[in-house]
């Protein structure tokens, strides 16, 4: 058996609603209002904005350089 990936993180990713930016967010940025519904703060339009479950994608980061044993 041999290792194919390692997962280093989980990301998100979405556009924002107001100004259509293509943005990035860790769980950790995001926080859940209930409802499906979740708040993060754009960076590009320096607001709180608000954001459906299911317009975020969720991206899985691997390591890029992993050892095999």
């Amino acid at each position: 058996m041999k290792i194919l990936d390692i997962a280093v993180k989980k990301v998100y990713r979405f556009h924002c609603p107001n100004c259509q930016s293509r943005l990035e967010a860790d769980v950790s940025e995001l926080e859940d209002i209930g409802g499906k519904v979740h708040k993060f703060f754009c960076p590009v339009c320096r607001r709180d904005r608000y954001i459906s479950w299911s317009d975020i994608r969720k991206k899985i980061v691997y390591e890029k350089d992993h050892t095999q044993k």
